[in-house]
């Protein structure tokens, strides 16, 4: 009997094992993921200061590309924020956009 408890408990090591490299194996998938998120929401402000620079407003249009297709999704990810639902938007991305002039609404 002890031989089987023996076996059952490295059966449960095994299986902890397992699922703690499955875990720490996501969270470093989503902790790399996150960080090229915000590299490229640091590059697309960029452009957008850029386009104001050249334009004189934050407006790029949705069919410019993706700098518009990202000023268009800052707004919608801003009106989730403001109803209290999931978004990316942040409150230091909201002062950073606030700072150059971005409209929440066109």
């Amino acid at each position: 009997d002890k031989m089987h408890e023996q076996e059952g408990d490295k059966s449960k090591e095994s299986a902890y094992s397992e699922s703690t490299k499955d875990c720490n194996w996501r969270d470093h998938y989503s902790s790399r993921r996150q960080n090229d998120d915000a590299q490229k929401w640091i590059v697309r402000f960029q452009e957008l200061q850029s386009f104001k620079a050249k334009h004189g407003n934050c407006n790029a249009p949705q069919n410019a590309g993706k700098l518009g297709y990202w000023v268009h999704n800052q707004r919608g990810q801003y009106r989730l924020l403001q109803e209290g639902k999931q978004s990316s938007m942040s409150d230091e991305r909201v002062q950073k956009l606030k700072a150059i002039g971005f409209q929440w609404s066109p």
